[in-house]
């Protein structure tokens, strides 16, 4: 008798596959469907697909798939019939993703004024240590989970302490797939491609995803030091091909035409002492069109959120703000020539004064 399981394929070298389960976080597991080579072509399955089989278990208790009845919910005909990732044309991010909810808001009210986030961004958090890299995450998270419950939201971190994994999951209403640094590296270049593949399959089928990274430095080390050698080494022992691929996983976020979108929300970690993390900064330093540069000297007086408004921006921004970019810019020209200090000091009282953005704005339309 045949059973209908269903997960997200991962392909191994061999060109055989299992199925993973969203749940048990991507993991590899002994019960895990083990998927043929010929059901992989036949049905010319990518990996990252998520999709149901039937399934039969043999004398050994192994799982085996025996036909592929969805993917993406869609009849197999259906899903081949959809344009690959890779040939969708992308334009600028032009729907503005909100993060804003209340007034107290601090940190999703200042991104949404000065560094605002649309569907497709490929965005950049630049943060030196203890400069609330991590909470800032969370809390755009929780607001576009709060704000967009119909886009699928995802978190990937790498090599994260395990506190920080555990603190992620109970904060936000979304998936959250980690490889703390007590995990071995190979685990980690896993779940990276493994992730990548599932959100550009997802894209593919029209739908709107988000991806928060925590952090492109700890996946670039990983890759660093878990692939095989390239032979040329670059700057603080950086292997020359060791971003490849988080180069990729980055430079996948777009706004599809007439489509979905890949929204991609990522830290990376600047003035480290470490010259490999300050090579790693400079090689995805401008490939975002959002970047959010967090001052240090602002957390370490207890200013939160501790970003440097005049260094934050989105490319753009016009296409976001609308009818409200006059007011936009007008603002930010009211800070323009500030400290940072200053320009967020004066940011937070304007925030307190007015309770809505909105009624901040109005103050410099008028």
């Amino acid at each position: 008798m045949s059973n209908l399981i269903s997960g997200v394929l991962e392909i191994e070298p061999k060109s055989f596959g299992f199925l993973r389960q969203i749940k048990s976080n991507l993991s590899r597991l002994p019960n895990d469907v083990f998927i043929p080579p010929p059901l992989i072509i036949e049905n010319r399955l990518l990996a990252g697909v998520e999709m149901e089989v039937t399934t039969e278990t043999d004398k050994g208790g192994k799982v085996r798939a025996l036909s592929v009845q969805t993917i993406h919910g869609m009849k197999p005909e259906a899903w081949q019939a959809l344009p690959r990732f890779e040939d969708l044309p992308a334009i600028s991010p032009q729907k503005h993703l909100a993060l804003e909810r209340d007034s107290k808001g601090a940190t999703e009210r200042l991104i949404d004024l000065f560094a605002p986030l649309g569907e497709g961004q490929r965005a950049l958090i630049v943060a030196p240590p203890r400069s609330g890299k991590t909470m800032m995450l969370q809390n755009i998270a929780a607001a576009i989970a709060h704000n967009h419950p119909q886009h699928q939201l995802y978190v990937l971190l790498l090599d994260e302490r395990p506190e920080e994994v555990t603190e992620f999951r109970r904060s936000i209403r979304g998936n959250v797939f980690s490889s703390s640094y007590d995990d071995n590296l190979g685990n980690h270049l896993r779940l990276a491609k493994l992730v990548l593949e599932f959100v550009k399959r997802q894209t593919e089928t029209g739908a709107d995803v988000v991806l928060l990274i925590d952090s492109l430095t700890r996946t670039g080390r990983a890759f660093n030091a878990g692939q095989q050698s390239s032979g040329r080494m670059m700057t603080g022992g950086l292997d020359a091909r060791a971003l490849e691929i988080p180069k990729k996983i980055f430079g996948a976020a777009r706004k599809i035409e007439n489509g979905g979108s890949l929204t991609i929300i990522a830290t990376i970690l600047t003035d480290t002492g470490s010259r490999m993390d300050d090579f790693i900064f400079e090689e995805f330093k401008g490939t975002g069109n959002m970047e959010l540069m967090l001052d240090r000297s602002l957390a370490e007086e207890r200013l939160f959120p501790a970003i440097n408004i005049r260094a934050s921006s989105t490319r753009r921004e016009e296409l976001l703000f609308g009818d409200m970019t006059e007011a936009h810019q007008k603002l930010r020209r009211a800070v323009n020539d500030l400290s940072p200090k200053e320009a967020l000091q004066k940011m937070l009282k304007l925030l307190a004064m007015f309770p809505t953005n909105e009624a901040v704005l109005k103050k410099f339309s008028a």
